[in-house]
């Protein structure tokens, strides 16, 4: 199983920025509480730094990129400040992880699980654990290119030459060779941004202008739910509007029983609750309701079960809010959360 530290140390050996150690000691004056390490970019969540012996890591602030180090409060004058952490040849933890980040939310766009559900990087394949990781290193050399790109070259009155543009150019071309490798791994591997996806062009139907609904193909002995196929619809340069409801995700087991347990910022029991299950978001009919209880000696907290009778009727996939009302107010129904219900199918009947 992927995480986002375990592809940013492969992303740092491919790149040659692995972590070095050192120890930087040096003296008070008692005028400035800042000090530049000799040392930078450094792990500033890992460092270390004592004032007479004593740990003050907590009393400090340094700027990982530049290796400048504040301290809270002054330190004496003659005391013995000494700094032990790790630092690096190019990028900060917090650059190398907007680097993977980056690369898996293009990499997997608009690609699912064979469940239907969204890849999470703990959920990535290990096949693509690799592409994801040269695409990253990709996204960090143009960093390099970008910053090489501001050297000139430099020529002495003796004749002497300097070639500073000549590593834009290195840069350049291992980018270019990079990218050339991440373009082969998903071609072959049918992965990624060069994946080959099969689409079907939707109709609208010519008298209430709508979609055509389109449902995922179905095995001719699968006789679960037909499950509508999710596509995105063009906006024809008409402003969206963003939700300010959260979405929080379920995933349930059919034929399981299930419960799950919010949490909210205020006293929960001074509401009245409902929250329902739906094909679509804005069908008439439920699926089913959830039985609502709340947590015995926390008010801030609600528990949604539903049967295992409840679970075996539901899709694949399905979707889920939750709205409360205020009793000594008929007219005030706000949604505090929704999101979607994956439904994993039963082997044991």
């Amino acid at each position: 199983m992927a995480t986002l530290s375990s592809l940013a140390e492969r992303l740092r050996s491919e790149i040659g920025d692995i972590g070095k150690s050192f120890v930087y000691q040096t003296t008070a004056d008692g005028v400035t509480n800042r000090y530049l390490i000799p040392y930078s970019p450094v792990d500033g969540a890992n460092l270390i730094v004592h004032v007479n012996g004593a740990d003050v890591s907590n009393a400090c602030v340094v700027e990982e990129e530049t290796g400048y180090l504040t301290f809270d409060s002054l330190p004496n004058a003659g005391a013995s400040i000494v700094v032990a952490g790790t630092y690096y040849r190019y990028f900060t933890n917090n650059e190398i992880c907007n680097f993977i980040t980056d690369a898996f939310n293009q990499h997997t766009k608009n690609h699912a699980d064979p469940y239907g559900r969204g890849v999470t990087i703990t959920n990535l394949p290990g096949v693509e654990e690799y592409p994801v990781v040269v695409y990253a290193a990709t996204l960090s050399l143009y960093t390099l290119a970008n910053d090489a790109a501001f050297d000139i070259d430099i020529t002495a009155p003796d004749g002497v030459q300097i070639p500073r543009s000549e590593r834009y150019r290195q840069l350049m071309e291992m980018t270019q060779q990079r990218k050339a490798q991440y373009i082969e791994l998903c071609s072959q591997l049918g992965i990624g941004l060069y994946k080959i996806d099969v689409f079907q062009l939707r109709r609208i139907a010519k008298f209430s202008n709508r979609y055509i609904p389109i449902y995922l193909p179905q095995e001719v002995d699968d006789r679960s739910m037909p499950q509508r196929a999710l596509l995105p619809m063009p906006t024809y340069g008409s402003q969206q509007f963003p939700s300010d409801v959260p979405t929080f995700d379920l995933t349930a087991y059919q034929g399981d029983s299930f419960e799950v347990t919010l949490q909210f910022p205020f006293d929960v029991t001074t509401y009245t609750w409902k929250s329902e299950i739906h094909m679509q978001f804005g069908d008439g009919i439920p699926l089913a309701t959830f039985d609502i209880e709340f947590v015995d000696g926390d008010n801030t907290k609600l528990t949604l079960t539903l049967t295992s009778q409840q679970t075996e009727a539901l899709p694949d996939l399905c979707f889920w809010d939750i709205q409360a009302s205020a009793s000594d107010d008929s007219g005030y129904e706000q949604t505090y959360m929704r999101g979607a219900l994956f439904v994993t199918r039963e082997a044991t009947v």
